[in-house]
């Protein structure tokens, strides 16, 4: 079978298709080369910069750790700290000083992060006993003759006596289920 004859016009038509093909491929192939090292370099990125949040105080940070009395340094492994291991075993408002003395690197470091944590918590303490103090006087001068709870109308509920007493919830809503508060088995009379 013969093919027809090409002519010179035809063949600079092939030859620009052909060329055409051949540049679309390699703009294809370099497009997509340029976004992989785009993608790739835009990870690069996110990591160092997810890798610096952990080791960067922001201001927030730094407020933290002047209100918890720690330095810069204590702060940010309280960070890196709190983002590892600790993230997964802790609760989520773990204080940076309780991370530092759980992960202490000597017995005199978690010794101080103790009395750290211990200071922090007595005085809290002190300001909520205040409060409350304050709290309670406040509503003996504005509902004197109201109480703070009103337990009437409430139903009895089963427990023991000694919770509720540690509750100061009135021992008549209270259905004593303490095993001294059960009746004991009369012993057998002898016939």
């Amino acid at each position: 079978m013969k093919h027809p004859a090409r002519t010179p016009t035809a063949m600079v038509d092939l030859a620009w298709a052909i060329a055409l093909v051949l540049v679309a491929a390699l703009m294809g192939s370099g497009l997509a080369h340029a976004q992989s090292v785009a993608r790739t370099e835009q990870q690069r990125t996110q990591e160092a910069g997810s890798q610096n949040s952990y080791t960067t105080l922001s201001d927030r940070d730094r407020l933290l750790g002047q209100i918890w009395g720690l330095s810069n340094e204590e702060m940010t492994r309280a960070k890196v700290l709190l983002e590892g291991p600790r993230k997964s075993f802790s609760v989520e408002n773990l204080s940076p000083v309780e991370a530092l003395g759980i992960h202490a690197r000597t017995d005199a470091e978690r010794r101080k992060y103790a009395e750290m944590f211990a200071r922090a918590f007595h005085a809290d303490v002190e300001r909520s006993l205040a409060w409350n103090q304050a709290f309670t006087e406040a509503m003996g001068r504005l509902y004197p003759n109201e109480p703070i709870i009103d337990y009437s109308g409430g139903t009895p509920v089963a427990a023991p006596v000694g919770a509720a007493d540690a509750l100061g919830v009135p021992r008549s809503l209270v259905i004593d289920q303490s095993p001294s508060a059960q009746p004991r088995p009369r012993p057998a009379s002898k016939r």
